[in-house]
């Protein structure tokens, strides 16, 4: 699932090593059919309860749209989702070499079908929300009637494409059954938190797009809501009824709601938060000289790029494109604006997920291999105003980034920098978020600094095929008929290693016609106290496994 990094929404995925494809990888996803056949294990022993619990103040920048993961529309609401809500099973940080691996969620173990076409689920017994009743099968198909159903309109809906229907032969079962095995079927049918029927049944579905499910709700993941103030804190209280008790170990977490960056990182300092994602890089040296804080380094899974609009006739050849990215000097905005967090993107599979094709580099930084590549393409300085021009066209263009996203804005400035001595003026411009997906979803734009948010589930369809130029996410209106082929090819397989050399295949041919100017890849640095326990970030947020952090009584030390 693709998503736009906006303002309110923290992190979602990522890793910092660069995958290990090798034979080993292939073997493994071979072998998918078999582990999704065995039972799954049984639930790992959970880590003692700390004595005495604690208290947590997480700072945030944007507020939760809602309580309720189907109408969720930013990344940091479905991350609250997760620690309110289980899910049937639970994704493994494993996949820099093949698809993520489950642990036992609500479900305690699950088998396929020898024709891999019904997935079958157990629910544990033991589930209970917080109100005391038992977690049922009907919870279950409740929440998948919610996930697909149009009036919710679930911005993650298109995970459920090949699922052909779900059914409860009894309390405890459920049934999954697809149109077709494919690699990710375990992956679909885990995707989305389980909500209670008994308290959401209440609202009919249409109705939920315009309620705002800001209320306290039993829930079954490790925390359970208990006050919220709108735009400036809500505060979870520890769930006794949670499924993997003695967690979670901490009694209360506090997320604070404070939009300002600057006031985030002097309240951290000042003690006023204990925890602060995404610490800005400027504000990293700070931090480290406390005597109260640690730093923790996190890649993060997403990209930042250009989106070229290749139906304007500035960007339609892709020799021009290619001369755009070699005319960027990406490991100076890197260093400039990340301080060295961050490294070149190479093309649309991140560097650490098991699908990315090692054999791509990102393009050199190389003006003079551009200009060559612009006077091929039959651009010139014709009338010496030092704009290049063709067919009498000077070549200026509107490059876009989005309010609340001071980040891209200042890409979007160090770009046009390093363009306008090639002859290529580039006018920054910054739009309100709406109007600047709005704007885009109309394909009405020259270029864009984006963020997407990254799935662990690798798929590009939605952002390069060409029949996603509608209802999706190609935006450019980028077209390859042999990427649309390829495409096409790799998500029939039913295996992830028959896919994988498919995939790499069109990695190849979006690098090389360049419909984005793929800029980088980043880390993202945490702030915690350094005697927090339990803190084992991954890259898909900074509060997975937070029922694990404790927070041992403080002995001494300072700011």
């Amino acid at each position: 699932m693709r998503r736009h990094d906006s303002l309110p929404a923290p992190p979602a995925r990522s890793r910092g090593r660069r995958a290990a494809l090798c034979s080993a990888a292939i073997a493994a996803t071979a072998l998918l059919a078999a582990a999704l056949a065995a039972a799954a294990p049984a639930p790992r022993a959970p880590a003692p309860a700390a004595p005495g619990g604690g208290r947590i103040v997480i700072g945030v920048r944007g507020d939760v749209t809602s309580f309720n993961i189907y109408t969720a529309t930013n990344a940091f609401t479905q991350e609250v989702a997760d620690l309110l809500y289980a899910r049937l099973a639970m994704e493994q940080d494993d996949f820099a070499d093949h698809p993520p691996g489950f642990k036992p969620g609500l479900a305690a173990s699950w088998d396929l079908s020898a024709d891999r076409l019904a997935l079958t689920f157990h629910l544990d017994p033991r589930a209970r929300w917080s109100d005391g009743r038992e977690v049922t099968s009907a919870d279950v198909l409740f929440s998948h009637q919610a996930a697909t159903s149009p009036d919710v309109g679930w911005v993650g809906s298109d995970v459920k494409e090949f699922i052909a229907s779900v059914s409860a032969p009894d309390a405890r079962t459920v049934v999954y059954r697809f149109t077709r095995p494919y690699p990710y079927q375990m992956m679909d049918a885990a995707e989305g938190n389980i909500l209670p029927r008994h308290v959401f049944g209440e609202v009919p579905l249409a109705l939920w797009p315009k309620r705002g499910f800001l209320e306290s709700a039993a829930g079954s993941g490790p925390f359970v809501l208990t006050r919220y103030e709108r735009g400036a804190f809500f505060e979870l209280q520890r769930n006794p009824a949670y499924l993997f008790a003695p967690l979670p170990r901490l009694d209360t977490v506090v997320f604070r709601i404070l939009p300002d960056e600057a006031t985030l990182v002097n309240e951290l300092l000042a003690g006023g938060i204990d925890v602060m994602e995404n610490v800005p890089p400027d504000a990293a040296a700070r931090v480290q000289e406390s005597k109260r804080l640690r730093l923790v380094r996190v890649p993060d899974l997403s990209y930042t790029y250009i989106c070229w609009n290749t139906e304007r006739p500035l960007f339609r050849d892709a020799r021009v494109r290619r001369a755009l990215t070699m005319a960027i000097d990406r490991p100076a905005v890197i260093e400039g604006l990340l301080r060295g967090t961050g490294r070149p993107s190479a093309g649309p599979a991140l560097s650490f997920l098991w699908a990315h094709d090692p054999s791509i580099a990102p393009l050199p930084h190389d003006p003079d291999g551009a200009r060559r590549l612009l006077a091929e393409a039959g651009f010139a300085d014709r009338d010496g105003d030092g704009l290049l021009e063709r067919d009498g066209v000077p070549f200026r263009f509107t490059l876009e980034s989005n309010q609340g996203s001071g980040l891209r804005a200042d890409v979007a400035q160090m770009v046009a920098a390093q363009l306008r001595p090639l002859g290529i003026e580039a006018i920054p411009r910054v739009i309100e978020f709406g109007a600047f997906v709005e704007a885009h979803e109309r394909h009405d734009f020259d270029a864009f600094v984006g963020t997407w948010r990254e799935s662990t589930k690798f798929d590009l369809k939605s952002a390069f095929h060409s029949a996603s130029r509608t209802g999706g996410y190609n935006y450019g209106s980028y077209s390859s008929a042999e990427l649309d082929a390829l495409i096409d090819r790799a998500r029939g397989e039913a295996e992830a290693g028959k896919a994988l050399p498919l995939w790499r295949k069109a990695q190849r041919i979006i690098a090389a016609d360049q419909p984005y100017t793929f800029l980088f890849e980043r880390d993202r640095l945490h702030a915690v106290p350094r005697r927090l326990e339990g803190f084992r970030p991954d890259p898909r947020s900074a509060y997975t496994g937070l029922e694990a952090w404790s927070l041992p009584r403080e002995t001494g030390g300072g700011r």
